[in-house]
């Protein structure tokens, strides 16, 4: 269980990516965040034995032979869930569950505020409802995951693959607009494309190859249930706009 302010579960890392540093709240690139998140539980999951995951987007998930608890109060009920599930479900399935978790966002902000890497803060909105945020009091995780991400994408060496995850989620979610230039990202595209896909990551990979593919489907699972999701909302407002 991670305890400092560098060993942060992938979940953690996905949402500094997503949070403006100074006011603490959503960045608008990144509105796909929640499934970034989620699909980052399924990876960890799977990366550290709990779970198996079949090969490919449409991939099944279920649990290891094994009936301890990992310590953490989010991983623990992503989880709980996968265990207790009354049958085998899309790995795409699970990025929706794990990333629709109440209140994961607070959730998570909180156990980072608890190590001094965020702060919380509230204000009233419009006189009748509070909005929660959290600003970065300690910047330096995240500048060190960004630093750590540019060196991976502008270089053609390996990729660790906890870092090709995290890159991959940030990528197909938009938060990797926030801290890169478009332009830059576009010269890089072949590369990208190399990390999401798991090419990249080696030598450096997971000795297990059941576990590498796990991690790679995972990331499918999570750019699948993206892609549904945005064709979730073109659906309606199609519809919408055919009604009026």
């Amino acid at each position: 269980m991670p305890s400092s302010r560098s060993d942060l579960h992938l979940h953690e890392q996905l949402l500094l990516l997503a949070l403006k540093d100074r006011k603490g709240t959503v960045d608008y690139r990144a509105g796909q965040y929640h499934l970034a998140m989620g699909g980052a539980i399924l990876a960890e999951l799977a990366l550290d034995g709990w779970i198996r995951v079949d090969q490919g987007k449409r991939a099944r998930v279920q649990p290891v032979d094994r009936t301890d608890r990992i310590g953490d109060e989010i991983m623990d009920e992503a989880l709980s869930r996968v265990r207790e599930s009354s049958r085998r479900r899309w790995g795409s399935t699970w990025v929706t569950k794990f990333g629709s978790l109440k209140r994961l966002r607070h959730r998570t902000a909180r156990g980072l505020c608890r190590r001094g890497i965020l702060r919380a803060t509230e204000s009233d909105l419009l006189l009748i409802f509070s909005r929660k945020a959290y600003p970065t009091l300690d910047p330096g995780p995240e500048r060190e995951l960004v630093n750590r991400m540019r060196t991976a994408i502008m270089s053609d060496g390996e990729v660790e693959p906890r870092l090709g995850v995290v890159l991959s989620l940030a990528h197909t979610t938009g938060s990797l607009r926030i801290h890169f230039g478009r332009k830059e990202l576009r010269s890089r595209k072949a590369r990208l494309k190399d990390i999401t896909s798991g090419k990249a990551y080696g030598s450096l990979a997971h000795p297990a190859l059941a576990t590498q593919l796990a991690v790679k489907s995972s990331v499918e699972a999570a750019q699948a249930a993206v892609v549904a999701a945005n064709a979730a909302v073109v659906t309606a407002v199609a519809a919408s706009s055919a009604s009026s």
